[in-house]
């Protein structure tokens, strides 16, 4: 009888599968996510005619990213004209912080919805090494 239980009990193992039924919540309902879902870019804007456009209701944005070389710049579509986060910038170097995923397209482009827009403010003593 010993026996025989034994065998049951290894046939039912091997044939089983652990799964999970659905998926958990954490214990404290916050949001948590492993990736950062932000992109943060330190730029200045372009000095190429047409630097900030519209295009289809949407702005967009043609900057020089810091850190680059001087004739390098790109493109980011913005969903909607969320000027609003851009009119109190002090200087020409600013901090672009957008929602790394696109939500949809504009004429075949990802358009990133924009969160926030902060200005980059030097110390006297690096303008002067400048």
């Amino acid at each position: 009888m010993g026996v025989a239980l034994t065998i049951v009990v290894f046939i039912l193992a091997s044939t089983a599968h652990c799964a999970v039924g659905k998926k958990h919540d954490n214990s404290i309902g916050s949001v948590m996510y492993t990736e950062n879902p932000l992109m943060y870019q330190a730029v200045e804007l372009s000095s190429a005619p047409g630097f900030i456009s519209n295009v289809d209701g949407n702005l967009n944005l043609r900057v020089k990213p810091l850190g680059t070389y001087m004739l390098y710049d790109e493109s980011v579509l913005f969903c909607g004209m969320p000027l609003d986060k851009l009119r109190n910038l002090r200087g020409d170097r600013f901090v672009l912080t957008y929602e790394r995923v696109a939500h949809h397209t504009v004429q075949g482009l990802g358009c990133h919805n924009l969160v926030r827009a902060d200005s980059i403010v030097q110390s006297s003593d690096e303008e002067k090494l400048q």
